[in-house]
């Protein structure tokens, strides 16, 4: 399994439990992320504490739906990044899109 869904008062939580690193990961968070699109949720938390790398793969079909979900109103966000993940996400700017949410107590 790729991903699962959890849904919280704070949002829908999408949490990726494998790297996303070839087609196959990153069609699995492409399917995932248009489930949550189609089913027209309003604030999705990325969740990528299981993930230790990610390319191309990921971060295309991330930002895809980033204008896709910005353009529907929908509000995209991550739980803090750590390690390599937050390093990618620095050098790509992607942390100044999409924003870091505390996580839940």
């Amino acid at each position: 399994m790729v991903t699962s869904i959890q849904k919280t008062a704070r949002g829908t939580v999408l949490k990726l439990h494998q790297d996303i690193v070839d087609m196959e990961s990153g069609d699995a968070l492409k399917a995932a992320l248009m489930e949550l699109y189609n089913a027209g949720e309003k604030r999705i938390i990325l969740d990528l504490s299981g993930v230790s790398l990610i390319n191309s793969h990921g971060i295309g079909k991330i930002l895809m739906f980033y204008k896709r979900f910005r353009e529907a109103g929908v509000e995209l966000h991550t739980l803090p990044l750590r390690g390599s993940i937050k390093e990618i996400f620095e050098i790509l700017m992607l942390d100044s899109l999409i924003p870091a949410v505390r996580p839940e107590a």
